[in-house]
């Protein structure tokens, strides 16, 4: 049994699974880490934990893991790992999800892909497949603030700006709608960007959809985009899982 476990800036997702099947899965605010979330009797053989947030909140949550008294790894991103090269000029400065998302796609889809998680941050990344070799390439990509994140920056930093709901129109005609459509022509925008540039390279190409505001984004695209693309729900805890079930 392992337990797998995502630290995000905002959330903190986990799964509770063998090689086969996930029997208990949550999530809770990565703010409330100190608190008793991970409650069970089951064996747990290791856990493997993804940490985009503080070292702090590392450090709590070993403490809180100490219980299960089974080994915990907390994933660091590689130079290489199998059949999946890093591209990243400094590796260390890469996130460890970004890179086990690429991971799992690896693991489960054999075309160049578009890996795009729509969070608190959104992240557009380039994997690179060559089918001869079987080798992927992780070639980058850009990061961009999430809805979120860009309505509190402009309200917080634009006087007249308020953080207000907004839908999808173009040519928006309120300032919520502004911001909104904004956001959503910005994610779009780059994601064509890198669908274009893995096109000019591979005949085949995948887009994958993750995070909390992917089906929103799924929404906007064109009907072209929509038949390359797929939702996956977590890409971190199912790379996480590839490395447990090594």
């Amino acid at each position: 049994m392992f337990l797998l476990i995502d630290i995000g800036n905002t959330k903190t997702k986990w799964a509770l699974r063998d090689q086969k099947n996930i029997y208990q899965e949550d999530s809770f605010l990565t703010e409330d880490i100190d608190q008793d979330h991970f409650i069970f009797s089951d064996k747990i053989q290791k856990i493997f934990i993804s940490n985009v947030a503080s070292f702090e909140k590392e450090a709590i949550l070993k403490i809180k893991l100490k219980k299960f008294s089974c080994p915990i790894e907390f994933v660091k991103t590689p130079k290489k790992w199998k059949h999946l090269l890093n591209g990243y000029e400094d590796i260390s400065s890469l996130g460890v999800d970004r890179w086990l998302s690429a991971l799992s796609v690896s693991s489960s889809i054999e075309k160049a892909t578009v890996i795009v998680s729509v969070g608190t941050a959104v992240t557009i990344d380039y994997l690179s497949f060559d089918q001869k070799e079987h080798q992927y390439i992780f070639e980058g990509g850009v990061i961009l603030p999430g809805l979120h994140l860009t309505k509190n920056a402009l309200s917080q930093n634009t006087a007249r700006l308020k953080n207000d709901d907004g839908v999808f129109q173009v040519p928006a005609i309120n300032t919520a709608n502004a911001i909104q459509s904004g956001f959503i022509l910005n994610v779009l925008g780059n994601l064509k960007s890198f669908f274009d540039i893995a096109c000019s390279k591979s005949k085949d190409v995948k887009i994958i959809l993750s995070g909390g505001d992917a089906a929103y984004i799924y929404q906007h695209l064109s009907e072209d985009l929509k038949s390359h693309t797929t939702i996956k729900k977590d890409l971190v805890l199912d790379g996480l899982f590839v490395l447990a079930n090594t």
